[in-house]
């Protein structure tokens, strides 16, 4: 089985016709209609970098993909996705907690070019429940609804954030350890009663970062998509992410 890390090689050596078909189909995977929201948590088993990162450039791409707007929630206890898209910190608010139309959702938020943020206060003592309170009530009035929950021990509350998405993003960098202990949590992940799918992304650390990833795709029954540090072909592979999380956790066009 191929895996979304294989898409790379392929547009960087491959025809330019090989290269716009997989893109043709990657950006259709994120243009697709949904019955339902999809809920799409970024998550890593110890501080990471790149998670805050991925999950806002995830969300622009997507949203600059569909024309519903997307929700954007953060409850990291640094706040960094809150900070990047100049979100100020959500008060409560009992129109959006019983909301019943997609204006009541939205009320008291700022919908920063497609991306309706949320911040709830708090997250740092439950982010679990800061989710639950404020999140809960309002994702199902949008398409899409992208969650930065950060970094999260398995022995202790990850399972929990897990649990409130459909699919997760689980970021780790592309060292043997790392990824091997990121792999290591997955099927915990999987076998939650909510049946998450996961996709893993690898980040590029060293010159050896490519070789363990594609060691650990080779191998893997869930898509793995590197993220390398080069501009261009990071933002290759961030809409390959993008396309296999909007997909429900399914590879697409590797």
């Amino acid at each position: 089985m191929s895996h979304g890390l294989a898409s790379l090689p392929r547009i960087v050596f491959g025809s330019a016709t090989a290269a716009q078909t997989v893109l043709a189909t990657q950006d259709a995977a994120i243009r697709a209609p949904l019955s339902t929201t999809r809920r799409i948590g970024f998550l890593s088993l110890t501080a990471h970098e790149s998670v805050t990162p991925l999950a806002l450039q995830v969300t622009r791409t997507i949203t600059s993909r569909r024309a519903e707007s997307v929700l954007a929630v953060d409850v990291t206890a640094d706040g960094g996705l809150a900070r990047a898209l100049e979100i100020a910190e959500s008060s409560p608010s009992e129109t959006r907690a019983g909301a019943r139309t997609s204006v009541e959702a939205v009320t008291g938020l700022e919908d920063r070019r497609g991306i309706v943020g949320l911040r709830p206060p708090a997250v740092a003592d439950d982010p679990v429940g800061a989710w639950l309170s404020e999140a809960a009530p309002i994702a199902r009035f949008f398409e899409v609804a992208v969650t930065d929950f950060g970094a999260h021990h398995p022995l202790a509350d990850l399972g929990s954030c897990a649990a409130l998405s459909d699919v997760v993003c689980l970021v780790a960098d592309a060292t043997r350890g790392a990824a091997e202990n990121a792999r290591a949590v997955i099927p915990a992940i999987s076998a939650l009663p909510e049946s998450p799918a996961v996709v893993l992304a690898l980040t590029e650390t060293d010159p050896d970062s490519a070789a363990v990833a594609r060691a650990v795709a080779a191998t893997s029954s869930h898509p793995v998509v590197f993220v390398p540090r080069a501009a261009r072909a990071a933002r290759r592979a961030v809409l390959s992410l993008a396309a296999a999380l909007m997909a429900g956790g399914r590879e697409v066009a590797a």
